[in-house]
């Protein structure tokens, strides 16, 4: 009976050790994920494109939320635009803005799956593009209009991504 019991204690202790010395998911010390798209103040109506880029040097797949403002200094989370996006260090994708009301308090919160080390976009706005927003062109005389643009697809004259 005492050498079961001896043994069950060490098969025990054994299997605690070796548990635990088993690799831990981690990233590197100063791992950081950063959002660099949607620009800042950019203007999206809901159902046009948005293009969200971030860089991510911890190695892991991401989840993509659009957040907003709760007014206590945090974020809510609102919808999730993307998973297991890739894990690459530079990475972008296009997704659709849901419907939200419209608000200028938005963000882009990009989080890596297994260690939730997390970046958020700068705020941006979504509901109409304004008629006096420099980046919105239009046709003039009788020439047809075209389609207004964000501010993040007119950039640097080029689409952002």
């Amino acid at each position: 009976m005492l050498r079961t019991r001896f043994l069950s204690v060490t098969a025990a202790s054994l299997l605690v050790w070796l548990g635990s010395a088993a690799p831990a998911v981690s990233e590197p010390p100063d791992a950081t994920v950063t959002v660099t798209s949607p620009a800042a103040d950019s203007v999206h109506p809901v159902n046009s494109s948005l293009f969200v880029g971030w860089r991510n040097d911890t190695g892991q797949e991401v989840d993509v939320w659009l957040a907003q403002e709760d007014g206590e200094g945090g974020m809510q989370r609102l919808f999730k635009l993307a998973s297991k996006a890739s894990s690459k260090p530079t990475s972008e994708l296009v997704t659709a803005v849901p419907s939200v009301p419209d608000g200028a308090d938005y963000t882009v919160e990009v989080t890596t799956r297994e260690t939730g080390v997390r970046g958020y976009s700068a705020p941006f706005g979504v509901g109409p593009v304004p008629d006096d927003d420099p980046a919105v062109r239009t046709g003039t005389g009788s020439e047809k209009a075209a389609a207004p643009l964000s501010r993040v697809q007119a950039q640097d004259g080029h689409s952002p991504r």
